[in-house]
């Protein structure tokens, strides 16, 4: 995979943004506007059918949802801009000139990867995995798996 297209789908610390639903270039914003469009004008029928089913009568939710992830417009974070309050990882890659943490030499111990715990042990595990295997191997292990899942 080309190394531009890569950084673009991987955020320095591991987070694979193109699963995540925030992403302006990912998956869930891609398929929510497929699916949004195949859905045009359901809502209507969904509203008729609600008297078989009474799980329709949600369906107007669930269309707010799909147009929320639709409307996806994070950039990612390599332009410096950190996405998450109080997250240097960005601008430190940046100013040390790694594309990912695994590479620089304060790995795993940075202070500057002051996470919650959830996302601290998921930023170890990426870097870790990406320094075994590769970032494009970790990537294509990662494209498919859900974002959120632990």
């Amino acid at each position: 995979m080309d190394r531009e297209l890569l950084l673009e789908k991987i955020a320095p610390c591991g987070v694979v943004c193109y699963t995540c639903a925030a992403s302006k270039r990912g998956l869930l914003r891609a398929q929510s506007r497929t699916l949004l469009r195949h859905l045009d004008g359901f809502s209507v029928v969904a509203e008729r059918m609600s008297s078989m089913d009474s799980r329709l009568e949600k369906y107007p939710y669930f269309e707010q949802g799909l147009q929320m992830l639709a409307e996806a417009g994070c950039e990612g974070c390599r332009d410096g801009v950190a996405k998450h309050p109080g997250c240097e990882i960005a601008a430190c890659a940046q100013e040390r000139g790694h594309d990912f943490c695994y590479l620089c030499d304060v790995f795993p111990s940075c202070a500057k990867a002051d996470f919650d715990p959830m996302l601290k042990i998921k930023w170890l595990q990426a870097n870790q995995r990406m320094k075994a295997i590769g970032p494009e191997a970790f990537f294509e292990v990662m494209k498919d798996r859900s974002h959120y899942a632990i």
